[in-house]
């Protein structure tokens, strides 16, 4: 592949990694056979790590790197890779703070490294997995953009009869550092609100319909407590509709960022506001039920992480503030503000009144451009990301 080349670097701009992912379908008569392997290879590792209690890859690569090679029959570079994506299973089955029941690894799922483990020649349209080589049978329109792209991580997945590679790749790219203008996101569970202070858009969120199927599943789990997880059909039919409500969650946040950066772009700002939201999963606890589990499903940092990748892929920045008050500060005075309606405050001191998602977005642009001063004691600084 080409490398992109040198820029020059102006001082209100600097360089940083532009990704993409290219989902690629392939042919898969020889990849059967080495899917198996791997798969049985990453489960084994996978409980090994849960009785060993570690994440250490020094410690796996010690105690797992020969038993791959001997016992699975796996090459040099793909035991490694087999268990660094089990490692990267186990960490996030461990953040879970639901954690539920242990990864059982349905879908076959296998990580490859660029020139160890596979390569990618888009001029004949084909590709090297550990030496076999298979055809590029389907693919996005014009690959003759990517060509200033770095080939990285790969992930060879099957859904259903049909195998895809889907390829990460990264180049350099300058990005405007010189603030032209701010637009704020804010998330909450019927409305993703964003704008600033001259424009407020408000995007129904798909958190009733994903949360219609999850109740579906669950009824049926209720409805059949002693039969649903022998009987193929129900477990089926439960299956589709958890599916079916993570996939409207997904669809929903990558929307989103596409929606978000498009906005942006017409608002004429090149940096774009979020909450850090990190530590909100540890406050949830005391919450009702029905309310922890839809704030669970709606997964915010799933829509902020699409809305920062978007934002990175088209040139602009993406800053996070703190999010403490945010709709219930008075963005003209900074009072607390009282309730004046459903979803709407008012300020006791200067009468100001406004719907309580538009006033958060006013004050997260307000802190966003506190953020971006250069005086480092007037900042409401949270790093980014």
């Amino acid at each position: 592949m080409l490398q992109a080349p040198e820029r020059a670097v102006r001082e209100d701009s600097s360089i940083e990694e532009e990704i993409v992912t290219i989902k690629m379908k392939i042919s898969s008569s020889a990849l059967e056979p080495l899917a198996e392997k791997y798969m049985r290879a990453k489960r084994f590792v996978l409980q090994w790590l849960y009785e060993h209690k570690t994440t250490s890859l020094k410690e796996v690569h010690k105690a797992l790197y020969e038993v791959l090679r001997e016992k699975f029959g796996l090459k040099p570079k793909l035991a490694q890779d087999c268990y660094r994506d089990a490692i990267a299973v186990y960490k996030s089955w461990l953040k879970n703070p639901k954690k539920g029941r242990f990864p059982i690894l349905r879908n076959v799922s296998l990580w490859l490294t660029p020139k160890a483990s596979y390569t990618v020649d888009f001029n004949t349209m084909t590709a090297k997995i550990l030496g076999e080589e298979v055809k590029i049978i389907g693919y996005p329109h014009n690959l003759s953009q990517y060509k200033d792209f770095k080939v990285k991580e790969a992930r060879l997945v099957k859904r259903g009869d049909n195998w895809y590679l889907n390829v990460t790749m990264k180049k350099k790219v300058q990005v405007e550092k010189q603030v032209k203008g701010l637009m704020a996101v804010d998330i909450n569970m019927d409305f993703i609100t964003l704008g600033n202070e001259s424009k407020v858009i408000e995007i129904p969120t798909r958190l009733d319909d994903s949360a219609h199927y999850k109740k579906l599943a669950e009824n049926l789990q209720k409805k059949y407590p002693k039969r649903w997880r022998e009987n193929k059909r129900i477990l089926g039919r439960i299956r589709s509709f958890h599916i079916k409500a993570r996939n409207i969650v997904q669809d929903f946040a990558k929307k989103v960022g596409k929606w978000v950066v498009e906005e942006a772009k017409r608002l004429n700002a090149n940096y774009i506001v979020l909450e850090d939201l990190n530590k909100m999963i540890s406050h949830v606890k005391g919450l009702k039920k029905n309310y922890r589990e839809k704030l669970y499903l709606m997964q915010y940092r799933r829509v902020q992480q699409w809305v920062e990748w978007q934002a990175k892929k088209h040139g602009l920045n993406v800053i996070y503030v703190k999010p403490a008050y945010s709709s219930t500060t008075c963005p003209k005075c900074g009072e607390k503000m009282v309730e004046s309606g459903y979803r709407m405050l008012k300020c006791v001191k200067c009468g100001f009144e406004d719907h309580r998602d538009f006033i958060a977005v006013m004050n997260l642009c307000a802190r966003g451009s506190l953020t971006l001063l250069s005086a480092p004691q007037m900042r409401d600084v949270i790093t980014n990301r």
